[in-house]
């Protein structure tokens, strides 16, 4: 090769060099921007919403937000909405010397006024349009966050993770809710984020109320409880004084930090109150057991009541000793005079199929069909036919390798509870292991969001409808 070709040869490819890095900066140019993680935003006055912002292009920049109307939605430099008053506003955020932005619709809706509240807190006997039975028709198919803000292996906030199960994100309440529940049961565990003098760790009331926020923002149902508090939460007559302070100190916090949610978030005072070891346990305990268990019910109630803002009108949950479906249990309850109240029931049903895991029992037989119908009937003579709502709070069955035996179950079992009006949660603890192992009750693979078992999660939808 020639030197005028050698020479000709290194500046063509110096050519197509420049041309290669000018086609690359101007492909980096149109990546330049912002984005926010919600387009549109539907809030409650009081309710505050955190929007997140995302940048393309710049190493170095200032982001600079704003609203149309602060009297409506106030932001904060972090991005942190605050709804004032009912009414629509455009929230903005902006590179700062940039022409980058983008936007946010907020919508703001009342809540509760006083007036109201304290009329239908007056008499909510006769307050029908406001009823529970009337309410719990919104409660489609519910999922239960099993074994998570529930457990107990340590203190602070990492004990969410302490049983085994990741982090809770906000992506795996959008899969829950886009495979068609609609209704998700946070268990909290509170007594171990308890000081001595009964106040909670901020830093776990916060954790909470961030899991919540997730259904919350994703229009979907929340029921919050005290969960595993039996280490303290005793229900006999020698402990009742000293359980019902700290249980009226813990209600008094969880509801001033939620008083201004809508109705979409409802209280459970308490998961499955029991004497842990004693005889009676999970046969519907003792006369004086169950006492104690209605009158921390009654002091749930009114504690929350009291407490001001939409607790006035929430909905509430009140259960019976251990959340027993048995009869004895379930006719000892005393409901609170107070027609915005739900009593919660736990029952895994037929019991050899769905939580014995020592029996060989995986079908559902005739005699498993005929133990649902006895539960429905009893639910439905002792509270839906004089017009108590109720909620099967928790029910399921374990993993013994029988996915269509289990489907069958979820059918026969949803399609009953749906006949006389009870809405249906099912128990998932995040693991799918063998009875030799455990109880597998999970449905959802919350590391990987895949479900496991989709025609189960298929069929509890489908039965619901």
């Amino acid at each position: 090769m020639t030197n005028v070709m050698k020479r000709l040869a290194v500046l063509m490819t110096a050519l197509i060099i420049i041309v290669s890095l000018g086609a690359l900066s101007v492909s980096a140019a149109a990546k330049k921007g912002v984005t926010l993680n919600k387009s549109s935003v539907s809030m409650t006055v009081g309710k505050t919403v955190k929007l997140k912002a995302s940048v393309n292009g710049y190493k170095r920049y200032t982001l600079v937000w704003s609203t149309s109307d602060k009297n409506i939605v106030a932001i904060a430099s972090g991005g942190k909405l605050t709804a004032k008053k009912a009414g629509t506003a455009t929230v903005t955020v902006k590179i700062k010397g940039t022409k980058y932005k983008a936007v946010c619709k907020v919508k703001v809706k009342k809540a509760v006024s006083n007036n109201t509240t304290s009329a239908v807190t007056t008499n909510m006997k006769n307050d029908k349009t406001g009823s529970a039975m009337e309410f719990v028709k919104n409660i489609e198919i519910g999922w239960n966050l099993g074994n998570t803000l529930d457990a107990i292996g340590s203190n602070g906030v990492a004990s969410e993770t302490s049983w085994g199960n990741p982090k809770t994100t906000e992506s795996m309440i959008k899969a829950v809710k886009k495979a068609g529940f609609n209704t998700v049961r946070i268990p909290v565990s509170w007594g171990n984020h308890m000081d001595s003098s009964n106040n909670v760790d901020t830093a776990w009331m916060k954790r909470v109320k961030e899991v919540v926020d997730y259904a919350i923002d994703n229009d979907m149902y929340v029921i919050l409880n005290t969960h595993h508090e039996t280490s303290w939460l005793v229900p006999t007559p020698e402990k009742e004084k000293e359980v019902t302070k700290k249980f009226t100190a813990l209600w008094k916090q969880i509801a001033a930090q939620f008083k201004d949610y809508d109705e979409h978030l409802i209280f459970e005072g308490m998961n499955e109150p029991r004497t842990e070891g004693s005889k009676n346990e999970w046969n519907g305990g003792t006369k004086e057991e169950r006492d104690v268990i209605n009158n921390l019910n009654a002091a749930f109630v009114k504690t929350v009541r009291e407490s001001g803002g939409n607790n006035k009108t929430r909905y509430l949950m009140v259960t019976p000793y251990a959340a027993s479906s048995s009869v004895v249990a379930l006719k000892a309850l005393e409901v609170p005079d107070d027609d915005r109240v739900i009593v919660s029931v736990h029952a895994y049903t037929p019991y050899n199929m769905a939580l014995n895991r020592y029996s060989d029992v995986k079908k559902l037989d005739g005699s498993g069909k005929s133990e649902i119908d006895g539960l429905m009937k009893n639910i439905n003579d002792i509270f839906i036919s004089k017009g108590q709502a109720v909620i099967l709070g928790e029910f399921g069955t374990i993993n013994k390798s029988n996915t269509a035996a289990r489907e069958e179950q979820a059918k026969y079992y949803v399609e009953a509870a749906e006949k006389i009006g009870v809405p249906c949660i099912w128990w998932d603890n995040g693991t799918k292991c063998s009875p030799s192992e455990g109880e597998g009750f999970g449905l959802l693979d919350r590391r990987n969001m895949k479900w496991w078992y989709d025609s189960i999660v298929d069929t509890l939808i489908d039965a619901a409808k």
